[in-house]
């Protein structure tokens, strides 16, 4: 036999002189016998033929030599996950580019107990740290715990988390001896069965975890959570984090902390795009509901949040701004808690931005941040803190806003999140701070958060947390949310009637760009709206009519009634508020009515209502186009007819890294759907160009109504048969 390429070879090392070779059946094996043992004490060179399906040796750049090490003894991980390898547990499933170490710590029977219900008993000793892939409940039956910025205590309480790759993973540190159990997540499957409907769900859990993959039993549920030793453990292309708080974060954490004691803190957060505003206002929040100021029995506080970042908000659906209170800990992304409602968290007031961003009307933007703050002044409890974070446009009218919301609300604490300024930006934000009018306010920049690389868009993430509102369960009522992974073309809608008497709503009002009366059905037919409830008539302000002040009304040919607004005005917010996000299913023309899907549970909308529809109003505006709705039904079928298992979706466009361009968010193109999938999609054509499974998807082919290439463009109604 010749010689083997050196390149071929994969080479297992440890610190002790070299043994016998082992048979090329497998580099997992060799690896899987070399863990077993109790000590490594020798080397194994392990020779390797690596070939694809074919046949053909695959390319020596894509097979590197890879080191795996085992020694005995070790304490800590390169991912902070110390001494945590529970008993069977086998290290071989994940990738070997790094040294895959292992410890006994939670070998024995006394460190690690796995329970038939897949909940895990763990003992953990002081200053250990671990680190979650997944979604699990935590509970402590003894000790002190601290995640995300919260300090858990002995408590019969289960915290659940939901820990996607996509974000840092939180770490649970053992501030002493204790004792805790993790519980599958009982909403875990819900969640991740969305990613039948869209590809951008799909891989953000611990699906590569063996017992996940190899679960074949429909009546044993699969592991919602992994348990990481290194940073490979997880999904295979997917990069694993944890979340790093600075040591300048923590210093001004526990400062804020100390002085909240003494006095009520208002903290307002500003700062660049994606400079962790949201993760050090999560970490404050955290902070401050779980201090027990060393009264162990102290019951947790209250904590209010002002969001004011529409574009990536961390309490409700993108374009809203809102105020909330908080009574628990919140650990997981805001995609995993878009709801107003839980039984932790109430929304005690929003406004309806319709938009993104800030730019579109930048007086109303502050005006609803004010109206806010003022109902945060006289509805919240006494002594109750607010964290406050703002967009990251921190520059011209940015700059103009942020300065204006700090004069106006006179924060206690202004913490700017990069020490890389702008220095125009800096400076103008100090001078504030110390202008007279503005009293006993703090000005204090904080590192931006470190971070590897983003692997999601702000729009991809925006896609994602719209995405799960309108998939919500309302009608569950639990301590933890869950979704409805049906495709929203098959829920039963709203049918909101607009002509009568008895019509549902006042109208339909367009902010900014205002569309002709016969576009405007094609202007709202699948699309976002915001269901704005009217406290008083003088919420509209400059669109009432002359004496008697009544609101002027236009009907479209349809009979849609428009609130006419040529110069696009908006509400008054300190007499409107947001209930919640609609999105136009269709548009019933024969029976005058619309039809809304809406995760808003009826009763509250009834309640708001009042009387009668004069209290409510549809706004039109720059919400997302939400591309993600009209292919839903394509995925689900792509997916039902393939052997693959919920959430993987390879093939599909889910593989990681992969995002759409934002200049190009109404085309998807065809190369995203691979493989047999996309020859599937070719017998369910119909004559027309759409598909039989998905019928407001049309699938074009070659040059098609199209210049060049091939791609499958999507149409907005979403009730078109």
């Amino acid at each position: 036999m010749s010689e083997m390429d050196p390149h071929k070879r994969r080479k297992l090392e440890s610190r002790s002189s070299p043994g016998p070779r082992v048979s090329a059946v497998s580099a997992f094996v060799a690896r899987r016998t070399l863990l077993s043992q109790p000590t490594v004490t020798a080397d194994v060179t392990v020779q390797e033929t690596l070939t694809t399906e074919t046949g053909r040796p695959k390319s020596p750049r894509k097979n590197k030599r890879k080191v795996v090490q085992a020694p005995a003894g070790v304490d800590e991980v390169p991912l902070a996950v110390a001494s945590l390898v529970p008993a069977g547990f086998d290290a071989s499933h994940s990738a070997p580019s790094n040294p895959v170490l292992t410890s006994t710590a939670f070998r024995a029977d006394r460190s690690y107990q796995h329970n038939s219900d897949g909940s895990e008993k763990l003992r953990a000793a002081e200053g250990k740290r671990i680190v979650i892939l997944g979604s699990y409940g935590v509970q402590v039956s003894k000790g002190e715990i601290t995640i995300g910025g919260a300090v858990l205590t002995e408590n019969k309480r289960i915290h659940w988390v939901h820990a996607p790759h996509c974000h840092a993973l939180p770490v649970i540190r053992a501030v002493q001896d204790s004792i805790l159990e993790l519980h599958p997540h009982p909403a875990a499957r819900c969640l991740r069965q969305l990613s039948r409907l869209n590809p951008a769900f799909g891989r953000l859990w611990n699906e590569d975890y063996p017992e996940v993959v190899t679960s074949t039993n429909a009546d044993q549920a699969a592991p919602t959570f992994q348990i990481l030793v290194t940073s490979q453990d997880g999904p295979k292309r997917a990069t694993i984090q944890e979340l790093k708080v600075p040591a300048e974060w923590n210093k001004k954490l526990d400062g804020l902390v100390a002085a909240t004691q003494k006095t009520t803190q208002v903290v307002f957060l500003c700062g660049p795009k994606s400079s962790g505003k949201s993760t050090f206002g999560r970490l404050l929040t955290n902070r401050l509901v779980t201090d027990h100021g060393g009264v162990k029995k102290k019951p947790w506080s209250t904590v209010s949040v002002l969001d004011l970042d529409p574009g990536q908000p961390e309490y409700g659906p993108p374009g809203v701004v809102s105020l909330n209170i908080l009574s628990a800990p919140v650990m997981s992304p805001p995609f995993c808690h878009p709801s107003d409602e839980s039984p932790n968290h109430a929304q005690l007031r929003a406004h309806a931005i319709a938009a993104i961003s800030p730019a579109q009307d930048a007086a109303h933007f502050i005006e609803c941040a004010l109206d806010l703050f003022s109902h945060y002044r006289q509805s919240t409890p006494a002594g109750s803190p607010l964290v406050i974070n703002t967009p990251g446009w921190i520059q011209g009218t940015g700059l103009d806003i942020l300065a204006d919301l700090i004069q106006h609300i006179g924060p206690t604490e202004v913490i700017y999140m990069s020490q890389d300024g702008p220095n125009e930006t800096v400076e103008r934000l100090k001078s504030v701070c110390s202008s007279p009018s503005v009293t006993f306010t703090s000005f204090t920049t904080l590192p931006s958060q470190p971070s590897e690389n983003a692997p999601r868009t702000p729009m991809n993430l925006r896609t994602l947390q719209t995405m799960s509102y309108f998939h919500l369960d309302s009608c569950h009522e639990a301590q933890y949310q869950t979704w409805n992974p049906t495709q929203l073309s098959e829920m039963r809608p709203w049918r909101v009637r607009y002509t009568g008497s008895d019509k549902g709503f006042v109208g339909v009002l367009c902010y900014d760009y205002q569309p002709a009366l016969n576009l405007l059905r094609e202007s709202i037919n699948g699309m976002i709206l915001a269901l704005v409830r009217i406290e008083n008539d003088a919420a509209f302000r400059d669109l009432l009519g002359s004496p008697p002040l009544v609101v002027n009304v236009d009907r479209t040919e349809e009979g849609i009634p428009v609130l006419p607004n040529p110069l696009g005005r908006t509400l008054d917010p300190r007499h409107s508020r947001a209930l919640g996000l609609v999105l136009v299913r269709g548009v019933d023309t024969e029976r005058g009515e619309l039809q809304l899907l809406t995760p808003l549970p009826v009763a509250d909308v009834v309640a708001a209502a009042g009387e009668g529809a004069s209290n409510l109003v549809l706004v039109a505006g720059k919400f997302d186009t939400p591309n993600w709705a009209y292919a839903e039904g394509l995925y689900w079928a792509l997916s039902a007819n393939s052997d693959r298992p919920a959430g993987d979706n390879r093939g599909l466009g889910a593989d990681e890294g992969e995002s759409e361009s934002e200049d190009d968010e109404d085309d998807i193109e065809d190369d995203r759907v691979k493989g047999p999938l996309s020859r599937g999609l070719e017998t369910r054509k119909a004559n027309d160009g759409t598909t039989d499974s998905a019928p407001w998807v049309e699938l074009h082919h070659g040059s098609q109504k199209r210049s060049v290439g091939s791609r499958w463009r999507v149409r907005r109604d979403l009730g078109r048969a």
